[in-house]
């Protein structure tokens, strides 16, 4: 087997417990830079010093809910952080017909599956013991789902500025803290998917027919996540101000959907590619460098699209002001507004 970072992948090891995906380092460097990248026209709250810093402590959040064993959070969290794209054709799908509701997908998951073939997902009920891991993931949706509770946070942020001195402060404290912390979670999800790992059913280790030798190790994720990383010195401050991101901009901010597929689709393409610098030997020389700071960038630039996307399509209406002004002070209030 080859070697990397002078030691085999086999002995390569990190103190996390399970593969999860980036370590906290590279979700804070996709946060950061994704912030560092909004338009000038951004409000400047979303570039202080310190709103950065929650939004990207609150990036890593997802992962610190799968370091729990409270059994009906990895129910319902643990799927959200990948999709193994290859399991999908065998189910009559694929990231191009794939409906863009989750119990859409998981109705024709179900439905597909009571004709079972030989080219479907292996699964052992009996090694599943909360029940996540039947199907192939839901990464996408749990992307776009947090862009639209964003987006809801953005609004309702608006609406309360709109209100004026209506609202009292503490009011406003909670609505930019809903913000931040959906800011920190829409991030998550959109680093996962932009490490390659997160998207294929090779997600621990080459599964499968491997022709070419690839890696089979269990260690290989972990490797991924943080140990190149650690050895390339990628962090938030080496990176900063060093990158230049893929201009990237939200098609439709109100139905960003095949945007986040064609996240998903580059991240794919990525896969072998990795596989064969592991095999090589150059993931600690400057192509395995190249490759990692390139994912991290990828998903920086999505991520900045889909937080501008979200403000800008967030805007409240007069409709909309006078509705939240009567629901929430009452009509005499609002003293006649005509709507």
């Amino acid at each position: 087997m080859r070697h990397a970072f002078g030691i085999s992948v086999v002995g390569f090891s990190l103190c996390a417990a399970t593969a999860l995906a980036w370590d906290g380092e590279g979700h804070r460097i996709v946060t950061t830079l994704a912030l560092d990248a909004l338009p000038k026209e951004a409000p400047a709250w979303m570039r202080d010093p310190a709103f950065v810093s929650r939004v990207a402590w609150e990036s890593n959040e997802p992962d610190r809910w799968r370091g729990t064993s409270i059994v009906p959070m990895a129910h319902e969290n643990s799927p959200d952080h990948y999709i193994d794209v290859e399991y999908l054709e065998p189910l009559g799908l694929s990231l191009e017909t794939l409906p863009p509701f989750r119990y859409e997908y998981l109705k024709a998951m179900v439905l597909a599956k009571q004709k079972p073939n030989d080219r479907m997902m292996p699964y052992d009920p009996a090694k599943d013991a909360d029940k996540s891991r039947e199907w192939p993931g839901f990464l996408p949706y749990s992307i776009l789902e947090h862009y639209a509770k964003l987006s809801a946070s953005f609004q309702t942020l608006r609406l309360l500025e709109k209100v004026g001195d209506r609202v009292k402060p503490e009011e406003m404290a909670m609505a930019h803290a809903n913000v931040e912390v959906e800011m920190g979670l829409l991030s998550h999800f959109v680093g996962d998917a932009a490490q390659p790992l997160h998207t294929s059913k090779h997600f621990n280790g080459w599964a499968g027919a491997n022709p070419n030798g690839y890696t089979t190790s269990r260690k290989f994720h972990e490797m991924i996540d943080g140990g190149v990383l650690a050895f390339h010195q990628l962090n938030v401050d080496s990176l900063r101000g060093k990158v230049e991101l893929p201009q990237r901009a939200i098609a439709d901010p109100k139905a960003p959907w095949n945007d986040v597929i064609d996240e998903i689709r580059r991240s794919l393409g990525e896969v072998e590619p990795l596989y064969k610098l592991e095999k090589d030997g150059g993931l600690n020389e400057a192509a395995g460098k190249k490759l990692i700071v390139a994912r991290l960038a990828d998903g920086a630039s999505m991520l900045a699209a889909l937080y501008w996307g979200a403000w800008t399509s967030s805007a409240p209406t007069d409709e909309q002001v006078h509705d939240y002004l009567v629901r929430h002070y009452g009509a005499a209030e609002v003293g006649g507004a005509k709507r």
